[in-house]
């Protein structure tokens, strides 16, 4: 009987020892089939999170291929100071330069409709050589040099003188005309280039479109201003003789 009954208890103890192990082995079942489901949740967010971010690049790269489209299209760059460039071209010498700024900052004004003046790099290039020419003395200040360039743009608007730049530069008596080597040869410094700008922008320091004479004599219909170095002498800026032609 002590034998039936000690045999009976070792097969409960051998059952639970088993049920036991079957259990602990169906947990670690579960567990492993929970972590790989977690993993496989996981590598599916990740994936689908690189596709997202692939996708927001793709699109990133299309806003800047398009942009860089447009800014070409445009043939100008809104931020750039293109009359900067203008004066950066004229102190080299550089005309294709100038050109291609004066093309980009024409089309700046007229697409963005700017209230600024288009500028002519050959007109601007001259004004600029004429200061210099005329009053390129670093110690002549920048007022002096800026009634040079404005009794040229006056003859410019006026009645009396050829309507261009360069006609009124190279009319036979006046200024170097237009065989000048040495005229045609110069290359205006920074400052000259920044006044003949500050012109060709519409600011004005004479401010009366009847004066069109500048000499170291007096003429015309009497003096305006008169500006006095001791290595230069006198300068005379001075009225046309036909005032009513001008108010």
């Amino acid at each position: 009987m002590k034998k039936t009954f000690s045999l009976l208890l070792v097969l409960a103890l051998s059952f639970a020892i088993c049920g036991s192990a079957l259990a602990i082995e169906l947990e670690n079942v579960a567990a492993q089939e929970n972590l790989e489901a977690a993993q496989q949740n996981a590598s599916e967010e990740l994936v689908s999170a690189l596709d997202e971010l692939n996708t927001d690049e793709t699109a990133s790269e299309d806003v800047v291929e398009q942009a860089l489209t447009e800014t070409s299209e445009r043939a100008y760059d809104p931020i750039v100071d293109y009359a900067q460039q203008m004066i950066d071209a004229a102190v080299v010498g550089d005309y294709e330069a100038g050109y291609a700024a004066q093309e980009a900052r024409n089309k700046k004004i007229a697409e963005m409709q700017l209230d600024y003046e288009e500028i002519s790099f050959d007109d601007f290039m001259l004004i600029a050589k004429i200061i210099w020419a005329e009053a390129g003395s670093e110690w002549l200040d920048d007022e002096w040099k800026m009634c040079v360039g404005e009794v040229v743009l006056n003859r410019v608007a006026s009645p009396e003188f050829p309507n261009t730049v360069k006609e009124v530069l190279e009319q036979p008596g006046q200024y170097y005309g237009a065989n000048s080597r040495y005229f045609n040869n110069i290359i205006p410094t920074e400052r000259c280039a920044q006044v003949a700008m500050r012109l060709m922008n519409g600011e004005r320091v004479i401010n009366d479109p009847s004066v069109v004479f500048q000499a170291n004599f007096r003429q015309g219909g009497g003096v305006h201003t008169a500006c006095y170095d001791k290595l230069l002498g006198w300068t005379y800026f001075c009225y046309s003789r036909n005032i009513s032609l001008y108010e």
